[in-house]
């Protein structure tokens, strides 16, 4: 018999988003809203055969979820969007992957709520942010690539303007990072 896998790994999940717990668990509340009536759109899906479309849908819950850490899930609906690849899943394997997300949304609503954890993180918030502008501030000196998801991490916890982030963003989405180290330096003077 087949080990059932972790319903959410949290160590992974926050070495996913530099140890930062709050983005995390605003991340996992945002994939449960999200993906919490994935049964019945899925089923719609696949009874109006749009197959491609529930591929995508499942596609893309998987990438979310193993980005997340919520192993369950993405084990289950990697088997699932395999399944959808060749044309129709097993409902076997349906029943598993939303039995699955039920499991990992009850986790995720019993994860503290962001006042608890800011009780307990008050101390250090000018630390993670330090640590985080030195990231970044790093990785733009070595012109190292930095992905979406990483870069708006990074600037989440960096709580800066809306205009200071639209002008990083789009310097090193065109790569200039010389001009996004120096907005950078701007922002942190």
């Amino acid at each position: 018999m087949q080990e059932q896998p972790m319903v959410i790994d949290f160590d992974f999940g926050l070495r996913q988003l530099n140890g930062n717990r709050s983005l995390l668990y605003r991340l996992l509340r945002k994939f449960s809203a999200e993906y919490q009536s994935l049964d019945t759109r899925l089923q719609t899906m696949l009874a109006q055969q749009e197959i491609t479309e529930a591929e995508n849908l499942v596609h893309t819950l998987k990438g979310v979820s193993g980005n997340l850490g919520c192993t369950a899930v993405y084990q289950s609906s990697r088997l699932v969007n395999e399944e959808l690849k060749l044309g129709k899943p097993e409902q076997s394997s349906l029943k598993e992957l939303i039995h699955r997300l039920a499991e990992t949304i009850r986790v995720i609503e019993e994860l503290p709520d962001d006042s608890e954890l800011n009780a307990s993180a008050k101390a250090a918030p000018s630390d993670e942010k330090q640590q985080t502008y030195q990231a970044l501030s790093q990785a733009l000196q070595h012109h190292e690539y930095i992905n979406d998801e990483k870069l708006n991490n990074w600037l989440t916890t960096l709580d800066l303007n809306s205009s200071h982030q639209q002008e990083l963003v789009d310097a090193v989405s065109s790569l200039e990072y010389d001009k996004a180290l120096a907005i950078l330096e701007d922002t942190n003077a």
